[in-house]
């Protein structure tokens, strides 16, 4: 069923309507302008679109996780994880909500915020994002509490913006920031990789995914990674 699924969703036309979600961002992206341009407002909207998104889903088990880890700091990460309900949790007491009750201190705030995240979500913010640069940058030019306030209101929550949503959310808001990127870095929407596949198979191929035990591989030469189509689903391979 799974599988019939992504297969269902890879070939549907139909597409998820998402311009308010990503203009609400887009608006918060523009009060980044003076201390930064164009091109580096991703360096703050992407992190703090995670933050909030996981913050969101959190939400319903944070407590739960802030009493576990008082009780024991040293609980393994894995019994954390039973508690919040997803592979990541956050022990720290702070919300973006609450991080607006001292604005004296709010860089210093947010960053432990990030710290309370579990070591998988760290990864992303500290050593890929390296978002505390950010904050240190957005505090300096009086722009930290403002984008805390604004992101704190968003409204991205699981039971509102489901994983299929939040995924065209994300993907609207890399597109946009790729808008003026270098030859060879822009991103490609997945409603054009749909119709590249869909033209792949256009003709001749009324055979590829109905023969039992029939495998189709489609080589992506740029990632690289292997597309396979077996029989009447799709099972993807990177």
């Amino acid at each position: 069923m799974r599988d019939k699924y992504f297969y269902e969703v890879m070939f549907d036309d139909t597409s998820i309507d998402v311009s308010k979600e990503v203009g609400l961002v887009w608006s918060i992206a523009n009060s980044l302008r003076g201390a930064y341009t164009s091109d580096k407002y991703k360096d703050v909207i992407i992190p703090m679109v995670i933050i909030r998104r996981f913050e969101c889903a959190l939400e319903a088990t944070k407590d739960a996780v802030v009493a576990k880890h008082k009780q024991n700091p040293n609980l393994p990460a894995a019994l954390l994880c039973q508690v919040s309900k997803y592979p990541f949790y956050n022990t720290s007491e702070f919300t973006l909500k609450r991080l607006l009750d001292d604005s004296d201190s709010i860089a210093s705030n947010l960053k432990s915020y990030i710290e309370g995240f579990s070591a998988n979500i760290q990864l992303i913010l500290e050593k890929l994002l390296k978002f505390s640069t950010q904050i240190d940058k957005m505090d300096k030019s009086n722009r930290l509490y403002s984008v805390v306030k604004k992101f704190s209101d968003l409204d991205l929550y699981p039971a509102h913006v489901d994983s299929m949503k939040m995924g065209y959310i994300f993907e609207d808001i890399i597109r946009r920031f790729s808008e003026n990127a270098e030859a060879g870095d822009h991103y490609t929407p997945r409603e054009v990789i749909r119709l590249m596949v869909n033209v792949l198979l256009a003709e001749g191929c009324n055979d590829l995914l109905t023969d039992e035990g029939k495998i189709a591989t489609v080589l992506e030469i740029k990632a690289p990674r292997l597309i396979r189509f077996n029989d009447s689903s799709a099972d993807f391979a990177a």
